[in-house]
């Protein structure tokens, strides 16, 4: 039988190795590579969670604000709406208005698709530096064995696909020390082609649902 080729684990982490039965006591204090790689990302994140606290007044209108804001109001979302699970609207239904507004569906969603993986980053670190609390969570051996598995086919289709459990498998990915940088790609890959299909949906029943709605009330 052939053998699967290795996931780019950048290193072998706790949880692959238990479920390989390999001991992990080497591999627990950070190696000055892992942290040069490590505080970047961390910044990052920490200047995503201050855009979320100074975009506290969530708006109302969020038809009016895509048409305010336009493009860039959609980035914003997903970067948002991936970073705060409270957030009501993600970048892929920014998307979805915004192009029954009349945006550019390629433009939106380059736009959602770009932020959507830059907010993630939060809960790849959040598996990356919790990685003995997320083992608790229900089904998390499940979609860790997914990871170690088949990392990279797993991370392109939690982004690409809508599902209720992408954070689990985010989580995962930085619990399992996938290579961020693949990490991102994936997910920014995946979330692209959600983000196309979804402004491509709004241009052609947007509107429907609207007036559907006005009827209703």
């Amino acid at each position: 039988m052939k053998a699967e080729p290795k996931q780019p684990f950048e290193d072998d982490p706790p949880q692959a190795k238990a479920l390989t039965g390999q001991s992990d006591q080497a591999e627990e204090l950070p190696t000055r590579r892992r942290q040069f790689y490590y505080l970047p990302i961390l910044i990052v994140a920490v200047v995503i969670v201050v855009l979320v606290i100074v975009f506290v007044d969530k708006p109302v209108d969020f038809e009016g604000y895509i048409k305010s804001s336009g493009y860039a109001g959609v980035l914003l979302m997903g970067i948002i709406g991936s970073t705060s699970p409270i957030w009501p609207l993600p970048g892929s239904w920014a998307a979805f208005i915004a192009g029954g507004l009349g945006l550019n569906p390629i433009m939106l969603a380059l736009a959602a698709g770009f932020g959507e993986p830059i907010g993630e980053i939060t809960a790849y670190m959040a598996g990356y530096g919790g990685q003995v609390a997320v083992t608790n969570w229900k089904r998390y051996n499940q979609i860790a064995g997914w990871m170690t598995r088949y990392g990279t086919i797993t991370i392109f289709l939690v982004s690409a696909v809508p599902n209720t459990f992408t954070k689990f498998a985010v989580v995962a990915a930085g619990a399992l020390r996938y290579s961020w940088w693949k990490f991102f790609v994936l997910c920014w890959a995946g979330k692209t082609i959600k983000s196309f299909g979804f402004a491509i949906a709004g241009a052609g029943f947007f509107n429907v649902i609207v007036n559907l709605i006005e009827r209703l009330t």
